[in-house]
């Protein structure tokens, strides 16, 4: 397991992320660590609805296209990990940033 919440890899920028299911809070990003990044969800965590939630509001965050964001494992915890394709690093943290002055 990578140490890290953001790393790159020939696939892509990797993003491991804690979810917070049936949140109540209008906040995306409930913060950032070293180790993930923590993201409030108004889904809940059954049939692959928040998984899908989070794909959509990422998508968004970055700019991108839901295709272009893999969830490669996590499926069924709150602990995920993400690929996104065709973003470096420093364009998803400068996306995360942005998100300090906005909700999404």
């Amino acid at each position: 397991m990578h140490k890290d919440a953001l790393w790159e890899t020939e696939e892509g920028t990797h993003l491991r992320v804690l979810v917070k299911p049936k949140s109540t809070s209008k906040e995306f990003v409930a913060g950032v660590s070293d180790y993930a990044l923590v993201v409030n969800l108004r889904s809940p965590a059954r049939e692959g609805k928040a998984n899908t939630e989070l794909l959509k509001r990422l998508s968004k965050v970055l700019g991108i296209s839901t295709g272009d964001i893999r969830l490669i494992s996590g499926h069924k915890s709150r602990e995920k990990t993400l690929v996104i394709k065709g973003k470096t690093i420093g364009d998803v943290k400068s996306a995360l940033f942005k998100l300090t002055d906005s909700s999404v």
